[in-house]
């Protein structure tokens, strides 16, 4: 299909002044509404990242829907490299073609989907960007990790990021009841009744699925094997899709396995560096988090002693429905948390350490609904090596406090976040 033909499938508003409501979704996540304030008060290139099926998309549509009633809606592209691999001032010029909008002198909104599968977009995004002020950039991909070591080498002062997840409680509590929350606390009990359910299935297009069999081949099919089969055969040269399929297994099956790469080369007959390179593929590509051993004595991380969660649980649950619960609570909160690194010294280990302003804050996550002497040892271990005023227990229980200790309960660290819960 010709470059035009595909400008004009795409971009239907230029002919109908809106948005399909089936592109546009009228729930709006709280990515959309930082991603607006950021378009809406910056001229710096908006970039969209996150795992497939997030809905990276539906906000690129849903901020086209809100710009029209301002902007003539000639003055909005939309291109997908999903159509095609087009240099950006073809596509620039075909527009000028279709819709005589001298793209050059007037205001213009280009939004490109998936970009990463266009080579070298970032120094062409780069020259249009500084020869043409008028010209605003929303661009999106799902190889997180490579859109963001472009955006950092070529786009320097240029740009902002937004890390796209996967639907919060709320969220995903919004879109199974069709309302939107205002006040959670006000909801609360109701919420906590779709813990369970979310747990599995935390994408916008399986809300309102039922069916186990159809959550789980979904999760396989359109998120892990479309990032195996296309992303990274795309990006990577010598992808061996068999290595990455067994690597997914172990890690998914024991998430907080420690990642040994000698021991993975002698399991799966590879030489350590094939098992390193694949194991970044798949950090890159956001379908596991690696995390670091902290050193607050030498402000370092340890190479060694790294350990491997799913990116997010419900990836790990496709494939083993029956993960024992302990496993599939620490993956959660380790990625609801964001977390980069945890710590450990010899039989003491702490499971994360959560950034904030003033330093790092230990936290152990154990999924119990009682409180025992053992689950804060090693809390105390590193509040007594390592000083600090504050050690957060994370269980299902009422909050208590426990010397320097705050246990609290993981559903509300789910339903309000992490840093509003302790600050409350």
């Amino acid at each position: 299909m010709e470059t035009g033909e595909i400008l004009r499938l795409l971009n239907g508003w230029w002919t109908t002044g809106i948005v399909s409501e089936n592109l546009a979704r009228k729930f709006k996540r709280k990515s959309f509404k930082d991603a607006l304030s950021i378009l809406t008060n910056y001229r710096q290139i908006l970039v969209l990242t996150g795992l497939r099926r997030v809905g990276k998309s539906t906000i690129m549509y849903q901020l086209i829907n809100d710009l029209i009633s301002s902007v003539s809606p000639l003055k909005i592209i939309y291109f997908s490299f999903d159509f095609g691999s087009e240099e950006l001032q073809l596509i620039l010029r075909e527009y000028q073609k279709i819709t005589k909008i001298d793209w050059k002198t007037e205001e213009t909104f280009l939004f490109l989907d998936e970009i990463q599968k266009q080579k070298n977009w970032a120094p062409q995004l780069k020259m249009i960007y500084d020869a043409f002020p008028n010209v605003k950039f929303v661009v999106s991909g799902s190889a997180s990790l490579q859109l963001e070591r472009e955006v950092m080498e070529n786009l320097a002062g240029r740009y902002y990021l937004i890390d796209v997840p996967v639907l919060s409680l709320v969220e995903y509590f919004s879109l199974e009841h069709d309302e939107g929350i205002e006040n959670a606390r006000l909801n609360e009990d109701r919420i906590k009744l779709e813990i369970e359910p979310y747990i599995r299935k935390p994408f916008p297009e399986l809300v309102k699925v039922a069916d186990e069999r159809m959550i789980y081949e979904y999760i396989r099919e359109s998120v892990i094997s479309k990032i195996l089969g296309q992303d990274l055969i795309s990006e990577f040269e010598k992808v061996e899709i068999p290595l990455l399929n067994s690597l997914i297994n172990l890690f998914f099956s024991e998430p907080g396995m420690t990642l040994n790469y000698d021991g993975l080369a002698r399991t799966l007959s590879k030489r350590k560096e094939t098992i390193e390179r694949h194991v970044y593929m798949l950090e890159f590509s956001k379908l596991i988090r690696v995390i670091k051993n902290y050193r607050p004595s030498t402000m370092s991380e340890s190479r060694k002693l790294k350990k491997v969660y799913p990116y997010d649980i419900s990836l790990a649950l496709s494939y083993f429905p029956s993960l024992e619960r302990g496993r599939v609570i620490e993956a959660l909160l380790m990625s609801r948390l964001n977390t980069k690194r945890y710590w450990r010294e010899g039989s003491k280990e702490v499971d994360a350490l959560y950034e904030m302003k003033g330093g790092q804050i230990p936290i152990e996550i154990k999924a119990s609904n009682t409180l025992k002497p053992e689950h804060t040892k090693n809390l105390k271990f590193y509040a007594s090596k390592f000083g600090g005023n504050l050690g957060i227990l994370l269980y299902n229980g009422r909050e208590v406090k426990i010397g320097k200790i705050r246990a609290i309960d993981i559903e509300d660290v789910l339903i309000y976040g992490f840093e509003k819960t302790i600050n409350e």
